[in-house]
């Protein structure tokens, strides 16, 4: 190994150390003080650095002062106490994890209060937070050379100390009426993602109870959308990277991230990872209990170093104890599905969610969803100069989803004042206007069968009726194969009949040019019904 590389061994070192200490993990720390405190026996180190081995422990407690200076501004300082456990709760994550189950649990949930989401066709995914005050990702501008977060890295200190700046005035009551009037039927709001920050005042952990004082922001957005008539959806992401222990200096950088020596399950780190999991379940309590009714839970990644989460069935058990009506997607662990056809996506919850930023391709359960971004510059979270992708691209999204039978959690980030960007506005009149006609064609319609057969999205209701969705600068020409002539055809916005020509089991129409729009120009196919 050359000096450079000597060098740069024994800086990522020190910071490991550092920040094993400070987060009071005292083996990982004295793991990587190995190095630098015995540099004498490492035969890496050439002759020509001309280091002296009876110095050499003073000159790693130099370089060491100089680093924790360092590490002091790059790290966030954690209060034990922000995640003390009463010894009960760790008893009950122990019980929950020793008990059997003792009925299955049903999925996709067949409880009447859950039977809004198949049909819902369109959600509203709202990534907001103390990352917006900067307009950076989420938690993932963490992580250094994090390939989605470009060169707005900001170190863990640095990131958290964004909620000092985090003082929002909150119109979620405008936007999310505007919401409502444009189709959406649901709306998810990340109450906690992989930073820890908590937008509610939960007793554990940090958030707004730290740094608002009598602000539940939570509840601010949980009873707007009741008073807008939407579906309440919470996202909370049980991972927690300010967690005392959850990671290692390593795990902040993305060329080190991987490389991570992964922690085996001990039985010392079964006992950490029980603690951790009855953390995790008092804040999931909170937000289940202290809110009413919530309608959907979307979980966001549990996972732990070395421990293969195999308890998933009986927390969903457990939140079904306290809301039993409640849907529940399927990224509570990673685990791997043998009958999807990626061969890598979980089942186990009543939405399954394999199609995140990708147009589905397949029919992958009952109950499903894909997630995508509307905004395109700043990530999931809010940017300032980030621009709203055009209606083409919604609609190609989203009448690709209904014609498979998923619906459409489609993500716009709330900038740190609580408000929309100015845009959004705009574009949920345009698809309200568009709602007015167009809402057949996409709200309660079935599963498409064959929609590969068409050169336009196609989607159906009923055995009688399909609807193509001709997108703006698209073709103007239809080509469908069927082998039933219709009774009419019809542009869904004016009425008036579109000539066609059905001939050797095709269907063709064309839509007059001066009769299309900047939207999705739907024509209603009607076939005569079958005796």
């Amino acid at each position: 190994m050359n000096p450079v590389g000597v060098t740069k061994r024994i800086e990522s070192s020190f910071q490991s150390f550092f920040y094993a200490f400070w987060r009071n993990n005292r083996a990982n720390a004295w793991r990587e003080a190995h190095f630098f405190l015995n540099l004498r026996h490492q035969p890496i180190i050439p002759t020509t650095m001309k280091i002296s081995t009876t110095g050499t422990r003073h000159t790693a407690v130099l370089i060491a002062i100089s680093t924790l200076s360092v590490m002091t501004w790059a790290q966030p300082r954690i209060d034990p106490k922000d995640y003390a456990i009463d010894a009960a709760d760790v008893a009950r994550a122990q019980r929950l994890i020793d008990s059997p189950l003792t009925e299955t649990v049903t999925m996709p949930t067949q409880h009447p209060d859950a039977q809004w989401y198949p049909k819902a066709a369109l959600g509203l995914f709202m990534h907001w937070g103390i990352h917006s005050v900067a307009g950076i990702q989420p938690s993932w501008n963490m992580i250094k050379h994090y390939r989605y977060g470009g060169k707005r890295y900001y170190s863990p200190r640095r990131y958290y100390k964004l909620a000092d700046r985090f003082k929002p005035t909150l119109h979620q009551d405008s936007f999310l009426t505007a919401a409502r009037r444009a189709g959406f039927a649901y709306a998810v709001l990340t109450a906690r993602h992989h930073d820890g920050y908590a937008l509610w005042p939960s007793k554990y952990g940090i958030g707004v109870r730290q740094h608002l004082p009598g602000r539940d922001l939570v509840r601010e957005y949980v009873e707007a959308c009741r008073r807008a008539g939407l579906k309440v959806g919470l996202y909370f992401s049980p991972r927690d990277w300010h967690y005392p222990e959850a990671m290692e200096a390593r795990e902040f950088n993305a060329r080190t991230r991987q490389k991570t020596t992964v922690i085996t399950d001990t039985v010392a780190n079964h006992r950490k990872y029980v603690r951790f999991l009855a953390y995790v379940m008092r804040q999931m309590e909170e937000l289940l209990t202290q809110y009413g009714k919530i309608d959907l839970l979307w979980l966001d990644g549990m996972g732990w170093h070395g421990i293969d989460e195999s308890n998933t069935e009986k927390i969903y058990a457990w939140v079904r104890s306290m809301q039993p009506g409640i849907v529940i997607n399927d990224r509570w662990a990673n685990l791997v599905d043998p009958d999807n056809p990626n061969g890598t996506q979980v089942r186990i919850g009543d939405i399954t969610t394999p199609f995140e930023c990708g147009e589905p391709t397949y029919i992958p359960s009952p109950w499903w969803e894909v997630q995508d971004l509307w905004t395109y510059g700043g990530g999931w979270g809010y940017d300032r100069k980030e621009y709203f992708r055009p209606m083409a691209w919604f609609f190609n999204r989203w009448t690709q989803a209904r014609s498979l039978g998923g619906n459409f959690l489609v993500n716009v980030g709330p900038r740190p004042d609580g408000d929309m960007p100015h845009e959004f506005y705009a574009k949920m009149d345009s698809l309200a206007q568009w709602m007015v006609y167009g809402r057949e064609s996409v709200i309660g319609t079935d599963i498409t069968p064959g929609p590969e057969l068409c050169n336009v999205k196609v989607t159906s209701r009923g055995a009688d009726t399909l609807y193509a969705h001709i997108m703006p600068k698209g073709s103007n020409q239809v080509s469908l194969v069927t082998a039933r002539k219709p009774a009419r055809v019809t542009l869904l916005r004016t009425g008036e009949e579109i000539p066609f020509i059905h001939r050797d089991g095709f269907l063709h129409f064309a839509i007059p040019k001066e009769r299309r729009t900047a939207m999705d120009d739907v024509v209603r196919i009607v076939f005569q019904t079958m005796p």
